[in-house]
């Protein structure tokens, strides 16, 4: 049996094992800004920095949310305002890792030990080429489940200019009123 074929029965079973692991995730729209949703404020003028918080309402020109305590926020002080969309999982870049490490270690491993003799190949690239193959599968292997464990906060930052203030003209003077566009 060549290498070529050693490599293709090591990897390919491995590849197919893990691809239906993975999902694709879908472009999604921001999750809607309501009274509830769980926003991440900043506003440097404040000494405010991605500050987890409740959103509450948007009265006037001034963001409304409870953190520890409630929080009034002028919207110009307001750089930057996210809602949160969930958690995502990193099997992707576990994969990426593991397979990069793992067949890294694989060929230094394959390199240094000396197997010609004992599995008899007839070239010592032999060894390292089986090392690295069978260092990536452990590796890709290792690295997903790392990457599936791993979860991490999404967040999904609100265009500012979505929202808006303005004055309405009333039989009985002027109003304010807000819009927010998703």
């Amino acid at each position: 049996m060549t290498t070529r074929r050693i490599i293709a029965c090591i990897l390919l079973p491995a590849v197919l094992l893990v691809l239906p692991l993975t999902t694709a995730v879908a472009q999604q729209q921001p999750p809607p800004l309501e009274p509830g949703a769980r926003v991440r404020v900043t506003a440097p003028d404040l000494g405010i920095s991605k500050q987890v918080a409740t959103f509450e309402a948007v009265r006037g020109d001034t963001l409304v949310v409870l953190a520890e305590s409630r929080m009034f926020c002028p919207l110009a002080s307001v750089t930057r305002l996210d809602v949160y969309g969930g958690q995502k999982s990193n099997t992707l870049k576990g994969m990426g890792y593991g397979l990069l490490i793992g067949a890294g270690v694989g060929v230094l491993v394959g390199a240094v030990v000396p197997c010609r003799d004992a599995l008899d190949f007839s070239y010592e690239s032999d060894c390292v080429k089986i090392g690295g193959a069978a260092g990536a599968v452990v590796g890709l292997l290792v690295g997903t489940t790392v990457g599936l464990l791993n979860k991490t906060d999404r967040w999904e930052e609100v265009p500012l200019d979505q929202i808006r203030v303005s004055f309405l003209p009333r039989r009985d003077g002027f109003a304010l009123g807000m819009s927010v566009a998703f």
